[in-house]
């Protein structure tokens, strides 16, 4: 190995990686839902936590060992409660996984003033239109506030999401209904909608029959040519 290699690979010993927090998980006690701290030398705590699912039980000792996804750049309070989501929703690698980058995290930190974030940022680096607050009919016993994401895909197309958060238990927006590839007009035609559906159960059906009536990717078309080739 050259020294330039060797150099390449040095790891910045300005920070430390220090597993702070440790649950297995519920169907498979050889993996791990962990928090992760970053500390900078000379500094009086950590900077940011991660969470990640761990499936190397030597890593708690040396963290970086693992190589698997993270979850950065989180706050002590949000970092602990995404490991406990984690560990008490999912009982596979794959769910937790899932469920990880099903979190939506606002990019200001507005909730902490309970307010609503301005834009959420999906795990793929996307970032959404201005959320449109939505509220269902007063009657509604379903707790938390729920907002409208409108996202621009890579592809061009927008895809329309329905978020729910609640501000008592932590600042994440969850997705509660999604429809994806839709052009710019039919994306503010189901956002205008959304906005006018007086409960969750309407809001919801709105939502699946759009999916239902959704035209099929080109994506889509081309995986099916492979198919019959």
């Amino acid at each position: 190995m050259s020294d330039d290699e060797r150099e390449g690979r040095a790891i910045d010993d300005r920070f430390e990686i220090l597993e702070v927090w440790r649950r297995p998980l519920r169907g498979d006690a050889s993996a791990a839902v962990r928090v992760l701290a970053k500390v900078e030398a000379g500094a009086y705590g950590p900077e940011e936590y991660a969470v990640g699912i761990s499936t190397r039980p030597d890593a708690q000792l040396s963290p970086l060992l693992d190589e698997a996804d993270l979850f950065t750049g989180l706050s002590f309070a949000e970092a602990h409660w995404v490991a406990a989501v984690l560990a008490s929703a999912a009982d596979r690698v794959e769910d937790a996984e899932s469920l990880l980058f099903d979190l939506r995290v606002p990019v200001d930190l507005a909730w902490r003033e309970v307010d609503l974030a301005s834009e959420v940022i999906e795990p793929g680096g996307l970032r959404s239109a201005p959320l449109v607050p939505w509220e269902p009919d007063a009657e509604s016993t379903t707790p938390g506030r729920y907002a409208i994401a409108t996202y621009t895909l890579d592809c061009g197309h927008q895809a329309v999401e329905l978020l729910r958060q609640d501000p008592d238990a932590a600042p994440f927006w969850v997705e509660d209904g999604a429809v994806d590839h839709l052009i710019a007009r039919d994306a503010r035609s189901l956002t205008r909608l959304l906005h006018r559906a007086v409960n969750l159960e309407e809001a919801q059906q709105l939502i699946e029959a759009a999916q239902a009536n959704l035209a099929r990717h080109p994506d889509d078309d081309e995986g099916d040519d492979d198919d019959r080739a």
